[in-house]
């Protein structure tokens, strides 16, 4: 199924970089040969792995994406970098401004083929209409979901035949390039029943909070954050979350980053400071190491008490999944140190490493270029990091609602210190063929030396 104008698992891809360097190519023919050899040298200085770089002919490459696919670590058929792409300098720069095309929402099939809403940006065109997750898709555009799912078979089968005429799929249903264009929805909603709205293909502004609430349980105030992306706009949205949470007086906190696949280490490090800015000030919290050609570039960001910061809580649960990978693990292994922290949901992705980016004319290529770890040298979570009770990701029910899976589950931590009888297995999200990706000189040590 096509659903090219949903919101984009972009953010999983573009894990996390620390710092958007910019460098133009001036008074150069902007040829790919050109910018693919700018790139190709800022690898061979820059990048954690460079002494395993392949000699390439860069001009056989046709796109940076190509090249940087075809030089990425490998070592025999282990892979070790699944981190490293390029893409065009708009995207990139959009990305972490939060500028985003379409309806602003996304939506996963279940095991019935049922299709419910997942993700929805209030800002965007889908939230502003009225669209919430937890919702069910009924139709689009006066097409069932199974009229659309039989007709994406019937045109798929039938194609090419004579006298063929395309019915109406999820390909065709609507033209996701035309901006303006009205597509209408039926939804089954849990509390209010069918809802029919219309929402505009448009550009919009992705949020990075998309719930904030503060919730009462076994006579403790909980505060539930719902975190998307670490992007520019993040920051200005933390602080009137925490600012909320400050006010309530919240004992505990629960922040979940279930879809949170990374972003800019600068806003990882302000979170950081607003969940633990009392307790973790002055101490270094996060370690940056770069290959042995930068070493003058290795740093310890100390952490610092904000006005907005919590001063009271000792007990955090993150909701993680899959797609929680990269500057979301690293506030997780942070701040693991100096709190009572556990895990409720899926297996974390499985990324202790980090980006810079660079520019080159309309392109930009973000290798990996550091590894990070917490204050005891800890970073070894190649594989994700493990979750102390597992749950599924319940769709169903809006983010922060203390009847969703996840939430309910780390409500439950919370008040009896383990997991409920109903918890699944912890390992219920690992993703076995990852244990032959992890880098051979870290696989089973636990513990790497990060000190410098």
């Amino acid at each position: 199924m096509n659903l090219r104008s949903f919101a984009a698992v972009f953010a999983f891809f573009t894990l996390f970089f620390l710092s958007a360097g910019c460098e133009n190519i001036v008074h150069e023919e902007c040829s790919q040969a050109n910018i693919n050899r700018h790139a190709y040298a800022f690898m061979q200085d820059w990048y954690l792995w460079y002494d395993h770089l392949p000699d390439i002919d860069v001009s056989q490459f046709a796109s940076l994406s190509e090249m940087i696919t075809a030089v990425k670590y490998v070592d025999n058929e282990t892979v070790i970098d699944r981190f490293s792409y390029a893409l065009k300098k708009q995207e990139h720069d959009d990305y972490y401004a939060g500028k985003r095309y379409g309806m602003g929402f996304s939506m996963v099939r279940d095991e019935n083929s049922d299709i419910y809403v997942s993700i929805v940006y209030p800002e965007g065109p889908a939230g502003k209409a009225g669209m919430r997750r937890g919702q069910k898709i009924l139709s689009l555009n006066g097409v069932t979901v199974q009229e659309l799912d039989e007709n994406q078979d019937y045109n798929h089968q039938h194609k090419g035949e004579d006298g063929f005429v395309e019915k109406p799929d999820w390909n065709n249903i609507y033209d996701a390039e035309n901006k303006g264009e009205e597509v209408f929805f039926k939804v089954l909603d849990s509390s209010e029943g069918e809802k029919e709205f219309s929402v505009i293909l448009d550009d919009y502004t992705m949020n990075s909070v998309l719930a904030v609430s503060v919730l009462e349980h076994h006579g403790a105030k909980v505060g539930y954050l719902h975190f998307k992306s670490f992007i520019k706009l993040s920051p200005d949205e933390l602080d009137a979350a925490f600012a909320q949470f400050k006010e309530a007086g919240i004992d505990e906190l629960v922040v979940d980053m279930r879809y949170n696949g990374g972003g800019l280490v600068s806003v990882a490090e302000h979170l950081i400071d607003l969940i633990g800015g009392a307790t973790v000030n002055d101490e270094k919290i996060i370690k940056i190491l770069y290959n042995d050609k930068h070493t003058d570039s290795n740093y310890s960001y100390k952490g610092k008490k904000l006005p907005g910061s919590l001063d009271k809580i000792n007990k955090i649960v993150f909701i993680t999944t899959r797609g929680t990978a990269s500057a979301s693990e690293m506030v997780i292994n942070a701040l693991t140190p100096y709190f009572d922290v556990a895990l409720v949901g899926e297996m974390t992705y499985g990324k202790p490493v980090g980006m810079n980016s660079m520019s080159f004319c309309d392109q930009t290529i973000v290798p990996i270029t550091f590894k990070s770890a917490n204050s005891q040298d800890y970073g070894d979570y190649f594989l994700g990091m493990e979750v102390d009770c597992g749950s599924a990701d319940d769709y169903r029910h809006d983010f922060g609602d203390p009847e969703e899976a996840s939430v309910r589950e780390a409500l439950y931590l919370l008040e009896n210190g383990r997991c409920s009888e109903n918890a699944a297995l912890k390992s219920a999200g690992r993703a076995k063929y990852l244990e032959d990706r992890i880098p051979v000189e870290l696989k089973g040590t636990g513990k790497i030396d990060y000190t410098f």
